[in-house]
């Protein structure tokens, strides 16, 4: 599969701290490549308390989460993390100013890639759905090409085994997501990638990210990336 985004000036539209994972090995690739990596995050993810084991506030979780990407973004070495302020699940309904916020970014940045969510929302997240149209507006306005994350042949059949109903309340998420099908596939640097999303410790604990996992799904986690363009 081919690898012809790496080596540019890219611009990652996300919805909350800890989302870039899903580009985390891609991004430090790029880095490698001699491009430059930005991340847009609409929101500081004060929503996302399903894994805390002691009440936090949403302002007190919001400097937790912001301090954890940028903790993420520095092993990535990614050029610059821009925070849109957006309310955590609340980008729903902020489709306007979201869209007007992501294409000021975008120029300002002059990136010559989008990386960002497709139509299913990786998790049909509303907030991830509504960032991926968002990006798939700004990249048609701007004539700029986007790949959108995906996940690998055994992440999907895992899902699809799951059942993710207990983590859909208070309307958040869209129904079960329809994946689709790589056509881009990354190698990246595994060690990287954990070593970056360990440091969201807020949604992964000290464990690290996914260890319920059985190990051949991790494995295609850790290893590559995957895209639809």
């Amino acid at each position: 599969m081919p690898k012809h985004f790496l080596g540019k000036r890219i611009a990652v539209l996300t919805a909350h701290p800890d989302d870039e994972g899903l580009a985390a090995g891609t991004m430090y690739e790029n880095h490698k490549a001699g491009g430059e990596t930005f991340l847009i995050c609409a929101t500081y993810g004060e929503k996302g308390k399903s894994h805390l084991k002691k009440p936090v506030s949403d302002a007190r979780l919001k400097k937790i989460r912001k301090d954890e990407l940028l903790k993420a973004a520095r092993v990535l070495k990614i050029k610059k993390v821009l925070f849109l302020g957006f309310p955590d699940a609340g980008v729903r309904e902020r489709k306007r100013e979201l869209f007007e916020a992501m294409e000021k970014a975008v120029r300002t940045i002059a990136s010559d890639q989008i990386l960002s969510f497709g139509p299913e929302g990786i998790s049909a997240h509303w907030d991830h759905i509504t960032v991926g149209a968002a990006a798939a507006r700004v990249a048609k306005k701007l004539k700029i090409p986007i790949a959108t994350f995906t996940l690998s042949d055994a992440m999907i059949k895992e899902r699809l085994k799951r059942s993710f109903v207990a983590r859909r309340k208070f309307g958040k998420y869209a129904g079960i997501p329809q994946h689709r099908k790589a056509n881009i596939r990354i190698k990246i640097d595994p060690m990287i990638k954990v070593k970056a999303m360990r440091n969201h410790r807020s949604q992964f604990g000290n464990a690290g990210p996914f260890p319920q996992l059985p190990e051949r799904v991790r494995r295609t986690m850790f290893q590559y990336e995957y895209f639809v363009e």
